[in-house]
């Protein structure tokens, strides 16, 4: 077993890693309101579209959790749809920034993809409710949500297909590859999520960058990032 020695980066190397918004063309919201009602309607959201899915979760199931009445609901938002859309758009913009952030910078690929799989797994890590609204629920929310999850996987994409940049012939290896990779890497996460890998505490980041690395480095050198177990 292997230590990757410098993971996670230091709380001084992460202000140095510069920034990439992987979320281009995501209109994934704007930022979290400070308003406490809203954040309280935001938070009930959250913990009711997880627990249950949005189709089962009503605007008065809303408010009640939340302890706020109708009008203030309908003071922040239009109805249901709009605002587990909005709901969703701050933490998938808070999640792609992270990530980007984590991603950026002049080291090689394959730290990059590190660095960026390091700061998803912290994130989902942080709050599992919050994991399964973002990763799980968003599936049964209806055809924009889920559009919007795929502009977010786009992005992870873009990721792992700079991949290709470690190959003598970069083109030996299409766009759709990359593709298919995020969609089979969103596909675990949301297996594990969704099965209570992460309130476990289970450690499935070796899994993930594996799988971000083997079309590119072969099996074999990919092989050796699942006996890596990153520093926590």
């Amino acid at each position: 077993m292997r230590l990757r020695r410098g993971w996670p980066p230091e709380d001084h190397e992460r202000g140095e890693q510069g920034r990439a918004d992987v979320s281009v063309g995501t209109e994934p919201g704007t930022p979290v309101s400070e308003d406490p009602v809203r954040k309280r309607i935001a938070m009930a959201m959250i913990e009711l579209a997880a627990e249950h899915g949005l189709e089962s979760t009503t605007i008065a199931m809303v408010c009640e959790r939340a302890g706020v009445g109708r009008a203030a609901f309908d003071r922040n938002f239009t109805g249901k749809e709009d605002c587990f859309l909005k709901v969703h758009g701050e933490v998938a913009l808070e999640f792609c920034q992270r990530t980007g952030t984590a991603y950026a910078g002049p080291r090689a690929w394959h730290d990059r993809i590190w660095a960026g799989a390091w700061a998803a797994m912290r994130f989902l890590q942080e709050d599992p409710m919050r994991a399964r609204f973002f990763v799980v629920a968003v599936n049964g929310a209806g055809s924009r949500a889920q559009a919007r999850r795929d502009r977010v996987l786009q992005g992870l994409a873009d990721m792992i297909d700079a991949g290709r940049g470690e190959l003598e012939e970069p083109e030996s290896v299409s766009r759709s590859t990359a593709e298919m990779v995020a969609g089979a890497i969103y596909g675990t996460i949301m297996t594990k999520v969704r099965d209570g890998a992460i309130e476990r505490d289970e450690e499935f980041l070796s899994e993930l960058v594996y799988m971000a690395m083997m079309p590119y480095l072969g099996a074999r050198a990919a092989e050796d990032e699942l006996l890596v177990q990153p520093l926590h």
